[in-house]
């Protein structure tokens, strides 16, 4: 803990604690993006399918994606993006300035450039804000189970979006302008109770199944927000029974699927199930698509099941490298950087390509449906790929379990900090659990030796104590 920990006292001591709402602020600034973008009432004075708003949608989108991705390529490896109040509150609020100007100014001028230049704002802010929980989540050690953060974003996203819906007016806007301030409110809470550690990394040589399976799973679920958002974007508007609120109902159907999948697990008490799910979303991305062209009356499911299915890969995602993360696979700032872009991005992708082609004469007609064939082919052959990882992507979330797993992970750490041959034998015994005293019997040496030798091998890994020792190398939390 910080030297100025314990600062913070009351409800926001007891949030940034607890196990479930410490994931609110992460959660605040999904809310944030969903309760501006899909509710309608975000925009008084404007249609929420306008040109102006769908522009600033996509550069929106845009910025969430790239920003997040150019601060993980700064920051690199070894260094890390800190809470610093002097980053936080300018983040927080200009996101909130720039949400109030989206929906009043912007709409309401006679040129565009203003709520472009908003949504640039909000994009960006949001990337900032994403990668900063990221890092902050981390030090605290946070478990992304689904048991502990289905219920803060599934129930705080309903009631946020809720609340959202039925504000009156102005006071729409200005709930969804108070969700940035509030997620750098308790941003802010974080840095006062904990201090900045975040989790050891693994040697490049034993993060190198990792990577390759994040990096997998990165583009799979690109894909995916990909094919969703193409499938949403070019849905006709007649399709849908009240156009606006088809939005928000899509999101509050993939935030109820999100509590109930949490709540079918804790009933069947599976906890390795949870990333298993992904073959089944991409499933129901492939029905999404041929409900599409099997019949025009089955176009308003096509849509809702495909909003909902990108919600979901995007709380899961985030689930999935926030464990990544804790196992010292990647960096916070990078694996919650492709977290959220991929899913940014993709949207940005599929909803563009939808509105190229309803935007250029003769397109849609020629090339809607072919685009439809292709993509389902595309998805069916990532569901392939999914199956044949799946494997490999639930190993990750697991501390090893056979010896010739930790055996692998002991002698990459061994080559990467250049301990002895003694060292790293000592080593490979304390990651078994032996105590000293049997490492020495075992090596037929001394106990002062072994002790001699497990503080070399603290002072070149930068380990204060036996207990994170075994916890780095065998990857548990």
């Amino acid at each position: 803990m910080s030297a100025g920990a314990g600062q913070v006292s009351g409800p926001l001591s007891r949030i940034v604690r607890d196990s479930h709402l410490k994931y609110l602020g992460l959660t605040l600034v999904l809310a944030w993006h969903y309760c501006l973008w899909f509710v309608p009432s975000a925009f008084p004075t404007t249609f929420l399918l306008d040109d102006r708003i769908t522009f600033s949608w996509l550069i929106a989108l845009a910025a969430a994606g790239v920003v997040p991705l150019a601060l993980a390529g700064w920051l690199g490896r070894n260094r890390h993006l800190e809470a610093r109040p002097s980053l936080v509150w300018p983040v927080s609020v200009m996101g909130s300035v720039a949400t109030m100007t989206l929906s009043s100014a912007g709409m309401l001028a006679a040129a565009p450039w203003v709520a472009y230049a908003a949504a640039f704002v909000v994009g960006s802010c949001a990337g900032v804000l994403w990668v900063l929980w990221g890092e902050r989540l981390a030090c605290q050690k946070a478990r992304f189970t689904l048991s502990r953060v289905a219920p803060t974003y599934g129930g705080f996203l309903l009631a946020l979006v809720g609340i959202t819906f039925v504000a009156p007016g102005w006071l729409a806007p200005a709930v969804v302008a108070a969700l940035p301030l509030l997620s750098g409110l308790l941003l802010w809470a974080h840095t006062r109770e904990f201090s900045h550690c975040p989790p050891r990394l693994l040697p490049l040589k034993a993060s190198t199944q990792g990577n390759h399976t994040m990096v997998t799973v990165t583009v799979i679920s690109f894909v995916a927000a990909y094919v969703c958002y193409y499938t949403v974007a070019i849905v006709p508007w007649d399709a849908l029974a009240v156009v606006q609120d088809s939005f928000t109902l899509g999101i509050v159907i993939g935030a109820a699927l999100i509590l109930l999948f949490a709540v079918l697990q804790k009933v069947v008490r599976n906890p390795r199930s949870t990333f298993r799910v992904y073959p089944w979303l991409l499933l129901l991305i492939v029905i999404a698509c041929v409900l599409f062209l099997a019949d025009d009356r089955l176009d308003a499911a096509a849509f809702l099941l495909a909003v909902a299915i990108s919600s979901m890969f995007e709380i899961l995602l985030t689930m999935y490298m926030g464990v990544l993360t804790q196992r010292g696979y990647a960096p916070p700032a990078a694996a919650f950087a492709l977290s959220g872009s991929a899913i940014r991005l993709g949207i940005c992708a599929g909803n563009g390509t939808a509105l190229v082609y309803e935007r250029v004469p003769g397109w849609h007609d020629v090339l809607v449906r072919p685009t439809f064939v292709v993509l389902v082919a595309v998805v069916a052959g990532l569901l392939i790929t999914m199956v044949r990882q799946e494997y490999a992507i639930e190993e990750l979330t697991r501390s090893p379990q056979a010896e010739s797993e930790l055996a692998a992970i002991v002698n990459s750490v061994a080559e990467e900090f250049r301990l002895s041959e003694r060292e790293r034998e000592i080593m490979a015994l304390v990651s078994q659990g032996y105590t000293a005293s049997v490492v020495a019997e075992k090596l037929v040496i001394s106990p002062y030796t072994v002790n001699t030798h497990i503080q070399h091998i603290y002072g070149k890994l930068g380990i204060h104590k036996r207990s994170e020792l075994i916890g780095y190398l065998r990857r548990s939390t």
